[in-house]
C-alpha cells in the first residue's frame, strides 16, 4: 500500500481533487469515551465510543498505525485492496460484505464495501395463523442496523492499480470483542486445510464433530480453528448435497479419468433405465494379486454399504502372508427375486466366467441355519449337533463313508422327511469337505469368513448412508492400508532372522529362505512335531518307491516352546484345521525323483508339507524341501514393493504430481499450525 496524499483522483479530468468524504473530527458536539477490550489493546488497539449531538452512540475503531486507513493509498489491484480492508475489519472487530460498483463503458471504475450490518433489515409480514402459509422465518445471527461504515476504491485508468477513494469509519453498533472474533462470520469460513482434513477423516468414518474436536486439540484451542462445530457439519452436508442426484455420474467420470491416466486400471458398468445397476473396478496391483493368489477366491453378496441399498461384493483371496487381499470389487443392484433364484443365477454366472473352477458354498452359513430347520428338542436335548458336525466338518472322511453316515444320522433322529435336510444333501457336492479332497488348496477356505472379515473392515470406515463417492474414498483408504500391511510383512520377512528350534537346521534354514515369515512359522511347527510326535512304524520297499507307515501320537511340547508360538501368533490347528489327530498315516516316497505323498493330504489342501512327510524326509536324510513342493503363492518377495506402493487415488498423468500435492498440503498444514 503506497501513499499519494489525502486528495482524490478525478477520473474525468485525470486530476487529483479534494475529497468529498472526510473523516469527521471530534468537536464540541461529541463526547469521547475510551473503551478498551481486555487483553486486546496491545495487539489490536482499542475503540472510541462517541455520543453524537442527537444523543446517539457510535463507535470508531483504533488499530495499529500500519493499519490506519489513509485516503489516496494505492493498491496494486482490487484483490490486494480487499485483502487489506478485511485485515483492517478483523482488527477493528467487524466484518464486511460487497456493496455497489460503478461502470463506465463496460469497465468497472469503483467498488464499494460496507460493514456487514449496513443497510436496513428485511421486513415482511407472515401470517402464522393461516393454514396456507408454508414459509418459515429464518433466525439469523446477524441483524442489520443501517451502519454507515464503508470504503470505496477507485480504479486508476490504464492500470490494474486502485486507490482508496472514500472511507467512513463510524459504526452505529458495538464492535466485536477480539476474544470473540473467531465466532464472527468472517472467521467461520473454512480454509482449504480444514476442508481437506474433513474429507480425509470422513474416509475413515470419522464424523464432523469428532473431526472438529481433533483439530481443536491439534491447534491448541477452539479459538484457533476456523469455524465452529456446526460449520464443519454444514460443509460436509453441502458436499453431499452437491453430489446429490449426480452421484453415479460423478463416480463414473472419476473412474473414466483414472482409466485414461492410470496404468492398467479397469472398470465396467451397466445401467438399467438410466440408473446404475452394476459396477466393477480393479487396478494393476489387484490384478497382480489375482495372478498370484487367485487359486482361491471368496465373495459374499450380502453386504449393503450405501444409501441406494446396492450390494458391495469384494473379491477376496489369501496372500503369501496368510492375510486377506482384494482382487477387485463390485457394486451390484440387488433384486427381490428370492434367495434361491439369486443362488441359481450366481452359479450359472460362475460357470460362464470361471469355467475351470469349483463353486463352494459357505459351510458356516449352512450350519448356522440348523436351529431354524430342526425341532428345538432335537437340537438341544440330544447329541444331534455334535453328531452332525462330526460328519460335515470332517476333512478326512471319504465320499461313500459320508453318505452312509448321513443316512444313519437322518434315521437316528427321524429327519428323513425334513425338506431342508434333503435339499442340503442334494447340494452336498458344493459344501461337504469330502467332495473337495482332490481340489488343490481346498483347505484354505471352507467358509466366507475371509469375505466377512473384509466386510467388517469396510464397515469400520463406512456406513449405510454413504454416497457411492463417499464409499469409494473409504475403499481407497482400506486398500492403501491393506497394501501397506503387505509391505510391512515383506519387510519383517526380509529383516527378522527366525530362531532355529530343531536339530533339522538345514531343513529349517532352507524353509526360512524360501517362505514368508508367516508360512515359515507354520512349516517350522510341522518340522517340530515330526520329531516329537511322529515315528516310522513300518516300511514296504518297492522298485523305486517306499510305502512308509507313520504313527502319529499327540505329544505336549514344552511350555517354553508353546509360549514362543503364542507370541508369534501361530494358531494353525484352529484356523486351518490341520490334521493333528492320532493314528497311522501312509507316506509314499519315490527315492529317484523325490516325489512324496501323504494320506492326510495336507499338502494338497494347504500347500505345505505335513509332519508325517517331514518325519520320512528326516529318515531318508533329505536336507531341503524339494523345489516342486515349494508353491509360488507362499514364497517371499513375489510382489515388488514398487507395485504395492502404486496408488490410483489421483488421476493425474504425471507421477510426480502426487508427491507435489502431498508436499503442498503438508506445507499448508504447517502454516496453519504455526
Amino acid at each position: 500500500m503506497n501513499d499519494i496524499g489525502n486528495d482524490h483522483y478525478d477520473e474525468e479530468n485525470h486530476q487529483f481533487r479534494s475529497g468529498d468524504s472526510e473523516i469527521p473530527d471530534n468537536d464540541g458536539n461529541q463526547l469521547e469515551i475510551q473503551v478498551q477490550s481486555d487483553n486486546v489493546a496491545a495487539q489490536y488497539g482499542s475503540c472510541k465510543q462517541l455520543i453524537g449531538a442527537d444523543g446517539s452512540l457510535f463507535w470508531i475503531p483504533e488499530v495499529e498505525p500500519g493499519w490506519i486507513p489513509t485516503l489516496g493509498s494505492i493498491f496494486k489491484d482490487i484483490k490486494d485492496a480487499i485483502k487489506w480492508y478485511k485485515g483492517y475489519a478483523l482488527r477493528s472487530g467487524f466484518y464486511i460484505r460487497k456493496s455497489t460498483k460503478r461502470k463506465k463503458s463496460g469497465i468497472t471504475t469503483s467498488k464499494y464495501f460496507i460493514c456487514n450490518r449496513g443497510g436496513l433489515p428485511k421486513t415482511f409480514t407472515l401470517d402464522t395463523i393461516s393454514d396456507d402459509h408454508n414459509k418459515q422465518l429464518r433466525n439469523s445471527n446477524c441483524k442489520r442496523t443501517n451502519c454507515k461504515a464503508f470504503v470505496a476504491f477507485k480504479a486508476i485508468p490504464h492500470s490494474s492499480e486502485v486507490y482508496l477513494w472514500r472511507f467512513e469509519q463510524q459504526h452505529n453498533h458495538k464492535l466485536i470483542n477480539q476474544d470473540c472474533m473467531h465466532l464472527s462470520r468472517a472467521k467461520r469460513q473454512l480454509n482449504v486445510v480444514d476442508q481437506a482434513f474433513i474429507h480425509k477423516l470422513s474416509s475413515a468414518k470419522v464424523g464432523e464433530t469428532t473431526t472438529y474436536r481433533l483439530m481443536c486439540v491439534i491447534k491448541g484451542g477452539c479459538e484457533f480453528v476456523d469455524g465452529i462445530e456446526i460449520d464443519w457439519k454444514i460443509f460436509k452436508r453441502d458436499i453431499n448435497c452437491h453430489i446429490g442426484g449426480t452421484d453415479a455420474n460423478l463416480l463414473i467420470t472419476k473412474l473414466q479419468n483414472r482409466k485414461e491416466n492410470v496404468t492398467n486400471f479397469t472398470y465396467e458398468y451397466r445401467c438399467d433405465k438410466k440408473q446404475l445397476n452394476a459396477l466393477f473396478w480393479a487396478d494393476d496391483t489387484s490384478k497382480q494379486n489375482f495372478e498370484l493368489f487367485g487359486d482361491v477366491v471368496s465373495f459374499d453378496a450380502t453386504y449393503r454399504t450405501n444409501r441406494y441399498c446396492m450390494v458391495f461384493v469384494p473379491f477376496t483371496g489369501i496372500d503369501n502372508h496368510k492375510r486377506c487381499v482384494t482382487f477387485g470389487a463390485v457394486f451390484w443392484k440387488s433384486t427381490n427375486h428370492g434367495r434361491d433364484r439369486s443362488r441359481s443365477a450366481m452359479k450359472k454366472a460362475i460357470e460362464i466366467v470361471f469355467p475351470y473352477t469349483k463353486h463352494r458354498f459357505c459351510m458356516w452359513h449352512i450350519t448356522s441355519k440348523l436351529p431354524l430347520k430342526v425341532s428345538w428338542e432335537t437340537m438341544n436335548e440330544s447329541d444331534f449337533k455334535a453328531d452332525f458336525n462330526s460328519i460335515v466338518w470332517d476333512s478326512k472322511i471319504a465320499v461313500n463313508d459320508f453318505e452312509m453316515r448321513w443316512d444313519a444320522l437322518m434315521v437316528k433322529y427321524k429327519l428323513q422327511d425334513n425338506k431342508w435336510m434333503k435339499d442340503m444333501f442334494d447340494l452336498r457336492s458344493s459344501w461337504i469337505p469330502a467332495y473337495f479332497k482332490d481340489v488343490p488348496m481346498s483347505g484354505l477356505m471352507r467358509t466366507t469368513s475371509r469375505s466377512e472379515s473384509e466386510n467388517s473392515t469396510f464397515n469400520r470406515v463406512s456406513h449405510h448412508g454413504y454416497t457411492l463417492n463417499n464409499f469409494m474414498n473409504a475403499f481407497e483408504s482400506v486398500m492403501e492400508r491393506q497394501r501397506n500391511n503387505q509391505i510391512k510383512f515383506d519387510f519383517d520377512t526380509s529383516t527378522i532372522i527366525p530362531i532355529i528350534k530343531t536339530p533339522l537346521e538345514d531343513m529349517e534354514k532352507h524353509a526360512s529362505m524360501v517362505y514368508t515369515r508367516t508360512i515359515f512359522l507354520m512349516v517350522q511347527r510341522e518340522i517340530l512335531h515330526s520329531l516329537v510326535s511322529c515315528s516310522q512304524k513300518s516300511v514296504t520297499s518297492g522298485v523305486v518307491s517306499d510305502i512308509c507307515i507313520v504313527k502319529h501320537k499327540r505329544t505336549n511340547i514344552s511350555k517354553k516352546k508353546v509360549v514362543v508360538e503364542k507370541k508369534e501368533k501361530v494358531d494353525i490347528d484352529s484356523e486351518w484345521n490341520f490334521n493333528t489327530s492320532e493314528g497311522d498315516f501312509e507316506v509314499e516316497f519315490n527315492r529317484e525323483d523325490l516325489t512324496v505323498k501323504c494320506s492326510c493330504m495336507l499338502f494338497e489342501r494347504f500347500g505345505i508339507f505335513c509332519r508325517h512327510i517331514f518325519c520320512i524326509l528326516k529318515i531318508y536324510d533329505i536336507q531341503e524341501i524339494p523345489s516342486r513342493y515349494i508353491l509360488k503363492r507362499w514364497r517371499r518377495d513375489i510382489i515388488p514393493t514398487t507395485v504395492l506402493k502404486r496408488t490410483f487415488r489421483y488421476s493425474d498423468s504425471s507421477g510426480n504430481v502426487e508427491k507435489v500435492a502431498y508436499k503442498a498440503f503438508s506445507m499448508l498444514d504447517q502454516c496453519c499450525l504455526h
